[in-house]
């Protein structure tokens, strides 16, 4: 099994699986308790399941069992005050204000 490495501060990432053919990939993410991350956008989609924890975006508070659809139609800037981690299915490029 991969181990954990640091994507960013406060996000450790374990990639589960990557396809470079079709641009897909799925990976664990855990992240900090009082994490605020830097408002992103997809080029594509991230489906998201809340494992343990729980994140706040601009759609709420999502806990432990939620899922969640990111598409391309806005910014959106996560934060978890308690930490999380998280399973994450995602196709394209992440681009950061």
């Amino acid at each position: 099994m991969p181990e954990y490495e640091s994507l960013r501060k406060g996000i450790q990432i374990k990639s589960l699986a990557k396809s470079s053919e079709k641009g897909l990939q799925m990976d664990i993410l855990k992240i900090e308790p009082n994490w605020v991350d830097q408002g992103h956008f997809h080029n594509d989609f991230e489906w998201v399941y809340i494992l343990e924890g729980s994140m706040q975006d601009e759609k709420g508070l999502h806990k432990k069992g939620d899922f969640l659809i990111n598409t391309t139609e806005r910014i959106h800037k996560p934060s978890s005050k308690d930490g999380c981690q998280l399973l994450i299915v995602w196709s394209g490029k992440v681009t950061h204000e």
